[in-house]
């Protein structure tokens, strides 16, 4: 299915009145050609560092909060990647219509290690991202792949 047809269908779905919805944001740090993506402890996916906003959290501090829980890194000035509206069902059958605002930080220095939600810490290649991600994670993919172009 091409991005725009996945799109199509999770803005249907996310408009649909029986779903619970969320606000989600994570933050793809990029060092030259390099991304930090996380492998989810739940799903044992890759994602960029990122979850669910708390009451009254700003996408922009949601972000920055996951980041510093899943990697312990901080980062400067954050660039809007886009919003991705997406469906997520949960192992109990609850579905969420999540909208997870996804940022770009350039690296600021430290040592990434695995913490919270993220089983594990790794920097890709930009041009070799993993294959084993939800739809929504290639969606980030290819905006980020397309920003940094």
């Amino acid at each position: 299915m091409s991005h725009e047809g996945w799109l199509l269908r999770t803005l249907r779905a996310w408009r649909s009145p029986a779903l619970r919805r969320r606000m989600g944001a994570g933050i793809a740090v990029v060092d030259g050609g390099d991304v930090l993506l996380i492998r989810r402890s739940d799903t044992g996916r890759w994602d960029v560092p990122g979850g669910g906003a708390d009451a009254r959290e700003s996408p922009e501090d949601t972000a920055r909060r996951e980041l510093r829980e899943e990697t312990g890194l901080t980062v400067g000035a954050l660039r809007v990647l886009g919003v991705f509206p997406h469906r997520y069902t949960y192992p109990d059958g609850k579905v969420v219509a999540w909208e997870t605002h996804v940022f770009t930080a350039d690296f600021s220095g430290g040592e990434p290690r695995a913490s919270d939600d993220a089983a594990q810490v790794r920097w890709w290649p930009l041009a070799a991202l993993p294959d084993d991600v939800s739809e929504a994670t290639r969606a980030y993919f290819a905006a980020l792949q397309a920003a940094q172009a």
